[in-house]
């Protein structure tokens, strides 16, 4: 339970892109990445607005020390170039095929950068292909960045703190009794994760900017999710105001694309390619439906030897009146 991983999450395009963070902190969100200095809006956006170096916040999984933005800032300040690129590759290097590409490239082997970033999209081809020839380069753009959010998320650090504990509270009891399985797949409301050879760390940290998704984060040897705290964490004095669980939920069943998968998925479990094709939608206009999905808890993802795949949570849906029903007639 730390907001070093919020600080970097909340620098994320999809942070407080949708109703699951009161108003106030969109607001605050606009406003605080407004006052970034011009000249670091670009590597802000790439960098970090589209996700590409948010793994850096994975230095602060071996130091239990860092627990804030400042201290992250300083850790950042402190680590090699070649780590934070290392880090970056981290899940290419997990494969026993491409460890020895990843070397190469880190080398300086022209072909091995090529076929080392060849598949990634063309932007996210460029930052990663800039991670690995302009090492130094890179630190430079991401702890500028880093430093100038700093102050901002200082000013809403204790607060942003005081939500994370209650939500760490408040699952103590799953944590004691649950199987690793079942808490992983609970705490972040439908990620079923497997364990795979060579991971001896699994790490759950909540986060408030996370929020309604999770943050998938991963090294040789560990996995964090960043999972979105719970509406119950969250403090307000609307009494009628509807949990953002129901709302989430009935946002979910309200389009026409969204129902047509759940109805696929009645069938059995389905990889994303074979839901695009039976729906001859695009993978990533699926993957954002089925994004929704699983932040409204009726989808389960699991991921098993490097392929993933999306389940019906059936029980979900019986729920569905349920909470409706409590939170009109309570």
């Amino acid at each position: 339970m730390r907001t070093v991983y919020d600080f970097v999450f909340s620098l994320s395009r999809d942070a407080g892109s949708t109703e699951d963070i009161p108003e106030s902190d969109r607001r605050w969100l606009t406003e605080a990445k407004a006052t970034l200095p011009e000249r670091l809006s670009s590597d802000f956006d790439i960098l970090f607005g589209s996700e590409h170096a948010v793994i850096v916040a994975g230095l602060a999984v071996d130091r239990p020390d860092v627990t804030s933005a400042a201290g992250l800032v300083d850790l950042v300040a402190a680590t090699q170039p070649d780590e934070i690129t290392q880090l970056m590759f981290a899940g290419a290097s997990h494969d026993p095929e491409m460890r020895p590409v990843v070397e190469r490239a880190l080398a300086g082997d022209k072909q091995a950068v090529f076929d080392l970033t060849c598949d990634y999209p063309e932007e996210k081809r460029e930052v990663m292909v800039r991670a690995v020839t302009k090492r130094s380069e890179m630190k430079d753009a991401i702890l500028a960045v880093l430093s100038a959010w700093r102050a901002p998320f200082e000013d809403i650090e204790e607060r942003v703190k005081d939500i994370l504990d209650r939500d760490v509270e408040m699952r103590s009891s799953d944590v004691r009794t649950l199987e690793p399985v079942e808490l992983v797949e609970k705490t972040t409301g439908g990620l079923r994760y497997l364990s795979e050879r060579g991971v001896r760390r699994v790490i759950l940290a909540p986060s408030y900017f996370a929020r309604p998704y999770n943050m998938v984060m991963s090294a040789d040897d560990w996995r964090l999710f960043g999972y979105p705290v719970a509406d119950a964490a969250i403090e307000g004095d609307d009494t009628l105001a509807p949990p953002q669980g129901v709302v989430r939920l009935h946002r979910a069943l309200g389009d026409e694309t969204r129902l047509r998968i759940l109805k696929l998925l009645t069938d059995g479990d389905r990889y994303l390619t074979e839901i695009a094709a039976q729906l001859e939608l695009s993978k990533p206009t699926i993957k954002h439906h089925l994004a929704l999905l699983r932040a409204a808890g009726l989808v389960t993802v699991t991921e098993e030897g490097g392929l993933t795949y999306y389940s019906l949570r059936r029980p979900r849906l019986d729920e569905a009146s349920v909470e409706l029903k409590r939170f009109l007639i309570n």
